[in-house]
């Protein structure tokens, strides 16, 4: 039957003019991603369970929308809800089928202007789909473990520090001079204007990338990131960084194994090697990451990797945007401020002294 009917649709294309058959595709286009997001969102099958707007879990059944859907009420706020209250979708002015398009431009990780033409979304439209998208995802990454007998690979990779952006309506100064694209930066190498990524790989392929501050990685900002991760008996590889030895033996790991670069009959870190060389090429098509946004987009890598391996990418993120909550507002997404921001202050204050 649902060969018969692709049949009769091509052979009613294919005796169309040009601009006819154009806006036909594109009704047949939205037909499809409503019916897309109508599916999946039955086959979810999530449960309310509490209150979207206080967290309550004392809620009660009250009567129902228009649409036959159960609406509740929660006793901790007195508010009243709807199965779609609190959700991407369900609280959006955008049709259900642009949500879905853009589903489909963020599994394929298109760029913002990219997916603003392909929606049909203005270009500021787009960033606030995204940075809720960005949400959504974040939840879903897997945790990081490495339990005792286990092991594990560590190592840190750098992004230069970007302030990438339009910062002509905001209050936001550039503490330095604005680095434009393809000219030399001020300072070569590894430097404080360089944030480290902190990354690790278990034996079970799990992985983790966490911002770990400014410049080289000290024992303490590796302790910080480990602690809670690195379990008591764990064996763990790393380079020769000399952050990790004190870090690794307040943990209590069994065992540490540091190679160098040269080191190959030994063992290697080629698995967070991986990572960090998939992670690059993720980056690169973005042209740059403005550094407040990068731990949204580190998750966003981890999300991908885990769920957008195979082309079902696109149906588990529409399937995981209907079952979550979101909490970021238009207005979070205009005056972030960047972290780490001590260090252009207390330089501007020697400067002055």
């Amino acid at each position: 039957m649902a060969q018969d009917l692709a049949s009769t649709v091509r052979e009613q294309l294919s005796g169309m003019g040009r601009a006819e058959r154009q806006r036909a595709i594109e009704s047949l286009r939205s037909v499809m991603l409503d019916a897309m997001y109508q599916t999946e969102r039955e086959s979810a099958g999530y449960e309310v369970k509490c209150c979207p707007r206080c967290g309550c879990v004392e809620i009660v059944r009250k009567g129902h929308a228009k649409d036959g859907s159960q609406r509740y009420l929660c006793h901790g706020c007195g508010r009243t809800f709807g199965v779609r209250t609190g959700r991407v979708v369900g609280m959006s002015k955008l049709p259900a089928e642009k949500w879905m398009a853009y589903v489909q431009c963020f599994a394929d990780r298109l760029s913002l202007r990219a997916c603003a033409e392909r929606v049909g979304v203005s270009l500021p439209t787009s960033l606030f789909m995204r940075r809720r998208l960005l949400e959504v995802v974040a939840t879903f990454v897997g945790t990081f473990s490495v339990a005792e007998g286990c092991g594990c690979e560590l190592d840190e990779t750098y992004f230069p520090e970007s302030f990438k952006g339009n910062h002509r309506r905001g209050s936001f100064e550039l503490p330095r001079r604005a680095h434009h694209r393809g000219r030399q930066r001020r300072k070569r190498g590894l430097s404080k204007e360089q944030i480290c990524i902190m990354s690790g790989v278990n034996d079970s392929g799990e992985s983790f990338l966490d911002m770990a501050g400014r410049g080289s990685l000290s024992s303490q900002r590796a302790l910080a990131c480990l602690r809670g991760r690195v379990q008591d008996g764990a064996v763990v590889a790393t380079d020769r960084s000399g952050a990790y030895p004190s870090a690794l033996r307040e943990l209590s790991a069994a065992a540490h194994h540091a190679y160098g670069s040269r080191d190959r009959s030994g063992g290697t870190i080629n698995h967070v090697n991986a990572l960090h060389s998939a992670l690059d090429g993720f980056m690169a098509r973005y042209r740059g990451v403005s550094t407040k946004h990068l731990a949204e987009y580190l998750a966003w890598f981890r999300w991908d990797c885990s769920f957008n391996a195979s082309s079902q990418g696109a149906g588990t993120l529409v399937r995981q945007v209907e079952s979550c909550f979101y909490h970021t507002s238009l207005g979070d997404c205009w005056g972030v401020e960047p972290p780490y921001m001590e260090y252009w202050a207390d330089r501007a204050a020697g400067h002055t002294m």
